[in-house]
């Protein structure tokens, strides 16, 4: 594996999370201590990523996150400072351009992304254990699909939207039932039920709800499970790709801060000073949030960032 590591630097200052990350209870303070003098850090460190990214997933069971490389159209892992970004395969070809968002992880290993599509390629793409890809069949080619999820059960959610482009665009959630590298969609909320989403980006999903976020309403949405009722959780300064914390509360970005919404609506700017933030995962086992910052500069490198957050 060739790494995509560039550099790696550790920030002096100017994390800004929580305060009480600062002054953690006695009862972690030998834990911490651990964390902090092992490979992996909680941070504030920041690493520059040689393509572009947007999604992030943490796989705690491998204490691996996963992201991928719009530039390369490649699935890339991070386990590490000493090991940095590195590329583990590349998906289809996509003639309409590079654009890959949520990731997943199913139970036999297989990886699945989104691949936009730009409303006429939109599927998702599927990386095997053994490193094969494939584009799923059966999807509808204009939906363009951002944000992707599965609950404890292994239901497999998706959030798309069609039209854009200088019109409004219609959004909506659906299942994804597998056969294979073949995909059945079944809209849950959206056009069909009248549930009035514009442009869909991220999604969630528990055992009772899926989460979405719409980027044009500025909205978080709470889709019940089961019978997919929708009602509002809040209203956001901006709205981009969701993270989930253990406790329940929300984590989105879209611009220059991260924002935390918790399911009873309070929305709280926990980190700030990124250039337009994209993905978010969160490890709970080191308390420490991944934050994808996209650079909005011709050669100006994304960047992956490691912040310490409590949950």
């Amino acid at each position: 594996m060739r790494s995509l590591l560039l550099c790696f630097l550790l920030a002096a200052c100017g994390d800004n999370h929580n305060a009480k990350d600062d002054a953690p209870p006695p009862a972690d303070a030998a834990r911490d201590a651990a964390i902090d003098s092992g490979p992996d850090p909680r941070g504030p460190a920041t690493f520059m990523l040689a393509g572009g990214a947007n999604a992030l997933l943490w796989d705690s069971a491998t204490s691996t996150l996963y992201l991928t490389d719009n530039n390369a159209d490649a699935l890339l892992t991070w386990t590490g400072a000493t090991t940095g970004v590195q590329q583990v395969g590349t998906f289809p070809a996509a003639t309409a351009g590079i654009s890959l968002g949520d990731l997943v992880k199913r139970a036999d290993g297989t990886i699945l992304t989104t691949s936009f599509g730009f409303g006429t390629q939109g599927t998702l793409f599927a990386m095997a254990p053994d490193l094969t890809s494939a584009a799923l069949t059966g999807m509808t080619a204009n939906r363009r699909r951002i944000g992707l999820g599965q609950d404890a059960a292994g239901t497999l959610y998706e959030a798309y939207f069609v039209g854009g482009g200088g019109g409004t665009p219609t959004g909506g959630v659906a299942t994804v039932a597998l056969n294979g590298t073949a995909a059945t969609e079944t809209e849950i909320a959206g056009a069909t039920t009248g549930a009035g989403f514009k442009k869909l980006v991220g999604l969630v999903a528990t055992a009772n709800a899926v989460f979405v976020s719409d980027q044009t309403d500025k909205k978080i949405y709470k889709i019940a499970v089961p019978g997919f009722a929708v009602t509002t959780v809040a209203t956001v300064a901006t709205a981009d790709l969701l993270a989930i914390m253990p406790n329940g509360d929300l984590l989105t970005g879209g611009a220059t801060d991260v924002q935390r919404v918790t399911q009873t609506g309070t929305v709280t700017t926990i980190m700030t000073g990124f250039e337009q933030v994209r993905g978010l995962a969160y490890d709970p086992a080191l308390r420490r949030l991944f934050v994808i910052e996209h650079s909005t500069t011709v050669g100006v490198p994304d960047k992956l960032h490691v912040r310490p957050l409590d949950n």
